[in-house]
């Protein structure tokens, strides 16, 4: 990198702040989207527009306090009361519901594998699923990887540090770049009721990582007492030391309780344990030197078979294949996680900042280790002087009421496991390229009517859909919903499914909701949505003193609005069964998930559009869970869809199946 460039926070100041929208945009917005939601209960949307239109006579008032409260804020009206509402304050388990878990492609080159103890047969329910194995140790190729992945991610950490990261832009400008301040030596603390982030100086600029292993807790200095980064074959002798003394501990019986597992299951059991745990000092330490290191990473015993099974690989990156919710720190921001194969992994807490950034991060660690040959003859030893230095971080003298809520952990996150079916559906027939130039629309904007189409086909119904666009052209922004749900998009979906419509029709009305879908994706990156706003509205009602100039709000002026905010019709375009997320095209990355949103029905999928194929990570519940959800089910209609949107796209654009030249 040229040394002549800016550094990456040097255009901080030029971003605007986040705005606060006029108020009859945003209810005309919302008005708007919700049509296709009622899908034609004439009188629920009657219903609606009285409330909204009772709404904005009084609302003016939450509007003004909004803005002065803005005035007082140190960066955006949101940002606060976003960490406490979107992510703190969540109680549910942080597994599956919370952290997302990303599959990276595996190496080529990995040697020493274990094999399973027996094939799946052809009758197997999960052959193309693949199964997760417990070997019940480690290996030398899993160490290499891990050590390659945490030096890339230390050069990472180092160009944040020292402001090299180019300064990401659009065609609009400058976007935010404090999320990436936010990787590194952040930790999710329990607190009762609502949790705490803690990320500082020290914390930055910390020289461990944490290491975990059957559980069991170890720091590992990555830097020397002088700041200079230590060598491959040393971080290599401190993981082989690691497993030494683990495999040693294991067979004296002598590990220490899973404290683990808690990290993963309800917020609230987690804080009354953790309250205990740093009432003792020896465990208090404990748990600050976790908080203290740079980020974790797990060595499980598990493996994936056949090899390359993604199915099977994601699971055991999302919570463990065999044991859910062991061996991973939910509560760290970067949890990197390599099986007994070196199949590698990572977990994210979801908090600090949105999954892009951190994508952004593990695309380039993940690149930069792809050509690294990591071959049985290329070993890089330490020096004969050193000494390998095991500092293992017990919890000890754990008492009984902890060890109950360590076991009520388990149960949950097992249930929760097993609740959750999560697939990587992998298109490979077209990509992006394609959708361009035969569809003629944006690619974001075709997934999302293919997975809107799959929906209905399924369930006979329109899905709320949640797609996330970033805010970051603003000073700290975070994201807005995109309503990709559109009276557009439905009147698309009833002409796909019309037997007496042409193929002409159907890709128009494409390419109308194609079009509606590019301007909600562009007002709501703008600062222009409507979720975000609403929600500014609702906190300046329950929570916002009222201002000086201020008249009373009336009895029948407090019930227009609390009207308002319990409309059903609200809270059903808020119920997202289809919960979405795009990401650039990431070639490294074989796998993105996060959960659904909604049980019921509901879907949560991570999509990658890359040139020539699409990338779908999916999670739901299973069938009886999620009343009727069906991720199976889903991926075999997505294909179906995506065939024949293909099909009606060449044959309106006259471009022959079997004509690329045209392509």
């Amino acid at each position: 990198m040229s040394h002549h460039q800016p550094h990456m926070m040097s255009e901080q100041d030029k971003l605007p702040r986040l705005p606060i929208p006029p108020l009859r945009q945003t209810i005309s917005k919302y008005l708007e989207s919700i049509v296709p939601v009622a899908n034609d209960d004439i009188a629920a949307l009657a219903e609606t527009n009285r409330r909204a239109s009772h709404f904005l006579r009084v609302a003016e008032r939450l509007q003004q306090r909004l803005i002065e409260y803005e005035k007082t804020q140190p960066y955006s009206w949101l940002e606060k009361w976003w960490f406490e509402l979107a992510y703190l304050s969540w109680r549910e388990s942080l597994c599956v519901n919370s952290n997302y878990w990303i599959a990276f492609a595996d190496d080529p080159n990995a040697y020493g594998l274990a094999s399973a103890p027996e094939q799946l047969q052809p009758g197997y329910p999960d052959i193309h699923e693949g199964k997760v194995w417990d070997s019940g140790e480690y290996s030398e190729f899993q160490v290499r990887r891990a050590v390659r992945f945490i030096q890339r991610t230390l050069d990472y950490k180092e160009l944040i540090r020292d402001g090299r990261l180019p300064t990401d832009r659009t065609r609009a400008g400058p976007l935010c770049m404090h999320q990436y301040h936010c990787l590194f030596g952040m930790t999710r603390i329990p607190r009762m009721g609502c949790d705490e982030l803690r990320q500082d100086e020290s914390t930055i600029a910390s020289r461990t990582i944490t290491t975990i292993a059957d559980d069991q807790i170890y720091s590992v200095d990555v830097y020397d007492s002088a700041g200079h980064r230590r060598p491959d074959g040393e971080l290599e002798a401190e993981l082989h030391a690691i497993i030494a003394d683990v495999t040693e501990r294991r067979t004296l019986g002598e590990l220490d309780p899973a404290v683990t597992v808690l990290t993963a299951g309800h917020r609230d059991r987690w804080s009354v344990a953790y309250e205990q745990l740093e009432k003792q000092p020896s465990n208090h330490a404990t748990l600050m030197a976790i908080q203290h290191s740079l980020f974790a990473v797990s060595l499980d015993t598990t493996f994936s078979d056949p090899p390359g099974s993604i199915n099977a690989h994601q699971r055991n990156m999302k919570c463990h294949g065999t044991q859910p919710g062991h061996n991973r720190w939910y509560d760290k921001c970067i949890n990197y996680v390599f099986d007994r194969n070196g199949t590698a992994g990572y977990l994210g807490e979801h908090s600090p900042c949105d999954a892009l950034i951190p994508a952004f991060m593990i695309e380039y660690v993940a690149k930069n280790v792809a050509p690294e040959n990591i071959g049985i003859g290329s070993l890089n030893p330490a020096s004969p002087t050193f000494q390998a230095h095991v500092r293992r971080l017990r919890f000890t003298n754990v008492g009984a009421s902890v060890l109950q809520l360590i076991a009520e952990a388990e149960k949950e996150v097992e249930q929760t496991a097993r609740s959750s079916d999560s697939r990587q559906i992998r298109f490979e027939n077209y990509g992006s390229d394609w959708i361009k130039r035969a569809a003629k629309v944006g690619p974001d904007a075709f997934a999302q009517l293919a997975m809107q189409l799959t929906y209905y086909r399924i369930h006979g119904t329109f899905a709320a859909v949640y797609e996330t666009a970033s805010t970051r052209q603003f000073l700290h922004g975070r994201t807005e919903t995109v309503r990709s749900l559109s009276s557009e998009s439905a009147d698309f979906m009833r002409t796909m499914s019309d037997p007496a419509s042409s193929s002409r029709d159907k890709y128009e009305t494409l390419v109308r909701a194609a079009n509606k879908h590019q301007i909600l994706l562009r007002d709501a990156s703008s600062g222009n949505g409507v979720d975000r706003h609403l929600l500014g509205l609702r906190m300046a009602y329950h929570r916002l003193q009222p201002l000086p100039s201020e008249a009373p709000l009336s009895a029948d002026e407090k019930a227009a609005i609390e009207e308002f905010f319990n409309d059903p019709i609200l809270a059903k375009s808020t119920t997202f069964q289809l919960s979405t997320s795009g990401l650039f095209p990431a070639y490294y990355l074989s796998h993105t998930g996060f959960g659904c949103v909604v049980a019921e029905r509901g879907y949560g999928i991570n999509y990658i559009i890359e040139p020539k194929r699409i990338k779908f990570g999916t999670e739901g519940k299973t069938f009886e869970v999620g009343k009727g959800t069906d991720v199976e089910r889903f991926e075999i209609t997505l294909r179906q869809v995506l065939a024949e949107l293909k099909a009606i796209c060449e044959q309106s654009n006259e471009i022959s199946a079997g004509d690329s030249s045209r392509l």
